[in-house]
């Protein structure tokens, strides 16, 4: 299967006329979901303006899909890869992109094959700029000749990153979005800002601002404190109780903590108890005021606003959500077996 892209626009309505499937469309986003013969689920696509988009995916296979994509435009992006594996090939190159990874590419006038293996879910987050439109972020010289250098580095290559535990929030930020709308738009650039700005300290070239000097011992130690950190998720442990198990100056500690995991200690204790309310809701079907009690809030109300703010939604809302989905598993089933 081939594909032409002339504009950075073009990847998403050639994919869908390459498989037939269907578009629905709300305002700026276009959610395509693929034909059963092909495999499972979809790709949404925001067009944020001219030139900057944002692509998630989320399919499965049913045999392995293989394009060839020619570039024929400059295209930046910045990519994470939740699940599943991509392999690619072009001028003499390859890359292969497995779960929990994170790509930058900037290509021109290049022909990539690449190729999706059937029966694994794939999903992935794509944040695709020109590079006109990426400079147009640039608040000053400093800044643009920041991003030129990145342009400069990345040019004709798919490299990948160092990913970050920020990078992952901000990731996961965008794929649960519940905005809608203009809401959402704003709310999906905000991110993919953010998601550029996190690549950017991460990735180190033109990278601005300084850092503390990180030593082996230090780094070890910063590493025992992100494990008491979760040790200790119910009843958190203060900086100073912290620096002190460690060995290390709470100053040193702080600065640190936020260079080496791309988080502060308390949006660490954060994303934790999230991630383990998450679980209870999900898996040991706890209601929200025993979530609440579980992952260390004493006030049902502070859970339910960290809650909203993590993940884009109520925890009332996301059990009646799966409440549902079973209840709609079971009826299935039930309908299967007669």
């Amino acid at each position: 299967m081939a594909l032409n892209v002339a504009k950075i626009h073009d990847l998403f309505d050639q994919f869908t006329e390459l498989v037939e499937g269907q578009v629905q469309q709300k305002n700026l986003e276009q959610k395509l979901t693929i034909p059963s013969h092909i495999g499972k689920g979809n790709v949404t696509r925001t067009r944020i303006r001219p030139g900057m988009e944002i692509m998630m995916t989320d399919i499965t296979f049913k045999q392995d899909m293989k394009l060839q994509i020619q570039e024929s435009c400059q295209l930046f992006e910045l990519s994470y890869c939740i699940s599943g594996e991509i392999h690619c090939d072009w001028n003499g190159k390859s890359s292969h992109t497995i779960s929990q990874t994170g790509n930058v590419l900037f290509l021109e006038n290049v022909r990539v094959f690449e190729e999706k293996k059937a029966d694994i879910r794939n999903q992935l987050l794509e944040i695709r700029f020109t590079p006109d439109e990426l400079l147009r972020y640039a608040e000053d010289v400093t800044e643009q000749r920041k991003m030129e250098t990145w342009l400069k580095h990345h040019r004709g290559n798919i490299d990948q990153y160092p990913t970050t535990p920020a990078i992952q929030r901000c990731v996961s930020e965008m794929i649960h979005c519940t905005h809608l709308g203009t809401m959402k738009r704003l709310y999906m650039e905000s991110k993919a800002l953010e998601f550029l700005s996190l690549f950017g300290e991460s990735d180190g070239y033109g990278n601005i601002g300084g850092g503390i000097m990180l030593h082996r011992d230090d780094i070890s130690r910063l590493k025992h404190a992100h494990e008491l950190v979760q040790q200790h998720l119910e009843q958190p442990l203060s900086i100073r109780e912290l620096a002190r198990r460690i060995g290390m100056n709470e100053f040193k500690l702080k600065k640190g903590f936020r260079e080496l995991f791309g988080m502060t200690i308390f949006e660490l204790v954060r994303q934790k108890r999230m991630e383990k309310a998450l679980w209870y809701m999900e898996v040991a079907h706890l209601n929200v005021g025993e979530t609440a009690a579980s992952v260390g809030y004493s006030n049902a109300s502070n859970f339910t606003m960290a809650f909203r703010k993590h993940y884009g939604c109520n925890p009332s809302d996301l059990i009646k959500r799966i409440s549902q989905l079973n209840m709609e598993q079971s009826k299935l089933k039930n309908d299967s077996n007669q």
